[in-house]
């Protein structure tokens, strides 16, 4: 018969239970997680729009949205809301990677009038929202509790866009003042021997090819419609002021003056177009501003003249 002493086993168990444990700091060090990589997402991290501005995206300027059918989306300030409509987000639930549904209490100008209801009625209405890109979203909404439209893709406005959305004043445009040359091959050649356009907006003067402008007074542009339609004083009148037709539309001006329109390209490119007679008889061109030594020539010029 084998007998089995219970002190042995308890003493046994013991020792083996001091022998892990003086082992124990050196597998705890050993096996100890890594921490995890600097900057790297966690897994649980629920994707959010970017706060700001959406639209449908326009022709020009680059970037910019409709301003009839854009949404600005506030998920921080729980708000969302477009033109004569606002929504509080009262919920917000993950549908799944890159998608969420927002349940919202709405006020809806032309729905309340189309329902005939009190202007400052309220609608409970939802919002689907998904991830298309790092700049657009997909969106599709209820209206009246019902969904009725399909999806439609809406796309992160232009900066400058979402600057004045949030009350900020648009940033002016006027072109730089320097030489100018048209694009193409030697280019850079060009603007050193011979420029054909000079703007120069602190001495009152434009001139490009054969048209010259002696600058009377123009229009504030700003970067959101970069244009601008320069008077120019043919007659170098110094008084005087009557009205005439340019193109068709009424403008005003010293005696005789015709009009010089300048559009902007790019950051370094702008279109011209002179009338002549009232008329802008002559296609538009482009001109892009020379390089430093172009510049740097033509300011020793003016300065050697004066």
């Amino acid at each position: 018969m084998r007998y089995y002493n219970r002190n042995f086993r308890y003493f046994l168990c013991g020792a083996l239970l001091l022998l892990s444990c003086g082992a124990t700091p050196a597998v705890a060090q050993n096996s100890a997680k890594p921490e995890p990589a600097t900057g790297a997402k966690s897994a649980a991290e629920k994707w959010r729009p970017k706060d700001g501005l959406y639209g449908t995206l326009i022709e020009k300027p680059a970037g910019w949205c409709d301003e009839n059918d854009n949404i600005n989306v506030e998920i921080a300030q729980k708000h969302i809301g477009g033109y004569e409509w606002g929504c509080d987000i009262t919920k917000l639930t993950d549908t799944g990677p890159g998608a969420i549904r927002l349940e919202m209490s709405c006020d809806d100008y032309n729905l309340a009038e189309t329902l005939k209801l009190p202007e400052d009625a309220r609608f409970k209405e939802v919002m689907l929202l998904k991830k298309v890109g790092e700049r657009a979203i997909s969106v599709r909404q209820t209206s009246n509790g019902k969904f009725k439209g399909s999806w439609w893709r809406a796309s992160y406005c232009a900066d400058e866009q979402q600057r004045i959305a949030a009350g900020e004043k648009p940033t002016p445009w006027i072109p730089q003042d320097g030489v100018y040359a048209s694009p193409g091959a030697d280019f850079d050649e060009r603007c050193l021997k011979s420029p054909d356009t000079v703007i120069d907006f602190a001495r009152k003067i434009i001139s490009s090819g054969t048209d010259q402008c002696e600058v009377y007074s123009h229009n504030d542009a700003e970067l959101v419609d970069p244009y601008m339609a320069v008077v120019c004083n043919e007659t170098h009148a110094k008084k005087g002021f009557v009205e005439r037709k340019i193109d068709g539309e009424t403008m005003f001006g010293p005696p005789g003056f015709e009009v010089m329109s300048l559009s902007r390209i790019d950051d370094k490119t702008i279109s011209l177009q002179k009338t002549h007679d009232g008329q802008s008889s002559q296609p538009a061109h482009n001109v892009s501003y020379c390089g430093d030594e172009a510049q740097r020539r033509y300011l020793e010029q003016q300065k050697a003249a004066n």
